[in-house]
């Protein structure tokens, strides 16, 4: 938080049964869940919307009793505009299109919502057989594809080669909650224009969409 900034709070709170003061550290981190069910990305998520808009959440819980999530946002006053972010790489001045998978809906429109402020259009598929067909039926439209490696039905890898297939020189970010080396250690014949690290903030998901279109023309 900056001194002198005012902020916005929404709350949430819950009577659960609250959260082991050992635990609250790990909370956002990805993949970490206090449940037998579920990848443990919810919470990672929704702290990368908040960074994104600038913003903090801070917990507070007592076993037995529930548990109060507090989100502050600045206020519009002392929010930086869209064109004081990064801007969207448009070279010739043309709108961009994007087409976005993953199999999270939160996600999806996490991902959209920075991607539409940055000025690109956006397409969402929630898995790999889904975004073959929209590529299929769109391919003159889809400049670049972030795509998540994890789905079910059609993975990230299996779904890079299915796009390439119909447009061989399109390019294609694999996104992940694994590591960079992790993901890229693995071997397959279609390569990725570049990985995008979850959770994300809105720059570092324009910049690596620029670096992915910008081999394309050179």
């Amino acid at each position: 938080a900056s001194p002198g900034t005012v902020y916005a709070c929404v709350e949430v709170a819950d009577h659960g049964e609250g959260i082991a003061a050992a635990e609250i550290p790990n909370l956002f981190d990805p993949f970490f869940s206090r449940r037998f069910v579920g990848r443990g990305l919810g919470l990672a998520v929704v702290l990368g919307i908040v960074r994104a808009h600038e913003g903090v959440i801070t917990v507070d819980s007592w076993p037995g009793e529930g548990s109060v999530f507090r989100l502050f946002f600045p206020t519009s006053a002392d929010v930086p505009c869209a064109n004081q972010a990064s801007p969207a790489c448009s070279p010739r001045g043309d709108t961009k299109t994007v087409l976005f998978i993953d199999d999270e809906e939160l996600v999806r429109n996490m991902a959209s919502m920075m991607l539409e402020r940055l000025g690109f259009t956006v397409l969402q598929a929630k898995n790999g057989v889904e975004a073959v067909e929209l590529c299929r039926q769109r391919t003159e439209e889809i400049d670049c594809v972030v795509c998540d490696v994890t789905m079910p039905e059609m993975g990230g890898w299996e779904t890079l080669e299915a796009l390439r297939a119909i447009v061989p020189e399109l390019p294609v970010v694999l996104a992940s909650g694994y590591t960079e080396a992790h993901v890229m250690g693995e071997r397959h014949t279609q390569r990725p224009d570049g990985f995008l690290a979850k959770p994300f903030q809105m720059d570092e998901l324009n910049d690596v969409v620029c670096r992915a279109m910008a081999r394309l023309d050179r």
